[in-house]
């Protein structure tokens, strides 16, 4: 199989007759995948995962890493964890399809800004997150930064809910995120993210919605005139693993991972936070309309969805919903 970066890092020495001798080669080597680019916020999290674990373990434990989705979608990368064909994914909103109320996290507005974000996932809530995936045999070894997700559009600024009106929005094929966006007035339907470009270029769509290094990653500032910075979801990313397949590990492998996955989180909201303030100088310099939201109206208009989204998820559910929007 073919790797889409330099996997392993070798020490050579070059004797005087031209002999080159490499190091010796890592006595573990496990496999992490990625739908991200090269260049995404996701891979900044591995790589600094990657890197610790190399330097924690003395070279003994490598992660080959996998981008552009080369082995596949989220969901089949669930599916290879399961098959332990591979080790470590990173996982956004499928994580439902392994507990769904882990939907509770897309909820609109429910975290206020990156300060709450960490406090609720490096904390007791954080724990009671990853209990509940190790029931189901997945093992979160850290967290990463998804982002905040923004509204671009060709009509107008968006300042309200109202703005939205009839306007053609693309959305992931999420229920609850085409629901949210109808419910604010625009016209909402899923489309694979691939085709979303030309979608937008063709005037198919009007609009749509992702975190900014998105808008930058796939150039929507080309197609796209405005940019409304509505922060209207935070995506939480899961570093997993099979459970089993952790455990099967030596001790010093899993102690280096589990540390890893903490600097993968920091090194992913430092990533977000410069993505924040060079994404926006980006799409200004060509030549897109950048504005701010009144938030108050859009939490106001999102009110009766929380109610609608939780009322089939468990009553443990509900009240981790509770604990995190009145978390500190």
């Amino acid at each position: 199989m073919k790797h889409l970066l330099p996997m392993r890092l070798f020490t050579a020495v070059t004797l005087g007759i031209g002999f080159v001798v490499p190091a010796a080669a890592a006595e573990l080597s496990l496999k992490a995948a990625t739908i991200g680019s090269q260049q995404g916020i996701q891979m900044s999290g591995l790589t600094a995962l990657s890197e610790h674990v190399a330097e924690a373990t003395g070279g003994n434990v490598e992660i080959d890493l996998f981008h552009s989705g080369s082995l596949g979608d989220q969901i089949s990368n669930i599916e290879s964890l399961d098959t332990r064909t591979l080790d470590i994914a990173t996982i956004e909103t499928p994580i439902t399809t392994i507990d769904e109320d882990m939907g509770l996290l897309s909820l609109p507005y429910l975290f206020r800004d990156r300060e709450h974000v960490a406090n609720v996932l490096n904390g007791e809530l954080g724990d009671t997150l990853k209990s509940r995936l190790n029931e189901q045999g997945y093992r979160v070894i850290g967290f990463y930064e998804g982002g905040f997700r923004h509204i671009t559009n060709n009509s107008h600024a968006i300042e309200t809910p109202d703005d939205l009106s009839g306007l053609r929005i693309r959305t992931p094929g999420s229920r609850q995120r085409v629901e949210m966006f109808n419910a604010y007035g625009a016209n909402a339907s899923p489309l694979p993210y691939p085709e979303l470009y030309s979608a937008l270029q063709t005037g198919v769509f009007d609009g749509q919605e992702n975190p900014l290094v998105e808008v930058e990653a796939s150039r929507f500032y080309e197609v796209q005139d405005y940019l409304s910075l509505s922060g209207h979801v935070y995506t939480v990313g899961f570093l997993l693993m099979n459970e089993e397949r952790f455990q099967d590990l030596p001790e010093s492998a899993r102690k280096a991972l589990l540390e890893g996955g903490a600097k993968a989180f920091d090194a992913t909201v430092a990533f977000g936070e410069s993505a924040d303030q060079r994404v926006i100088e980006l799409v200004e310099k060509n030549g897109m309309q950048v504005n701010e939201v009144d938030t108050d109206a859009f939490i106001e208009a999102s009110k009766p969805l929380w109610d609608s989204f939780t009322e089939d998820m468990s009553d443990d559910a509900r009240e981790l919903v509770e604990r995190i929007a009145s978390h500190p």
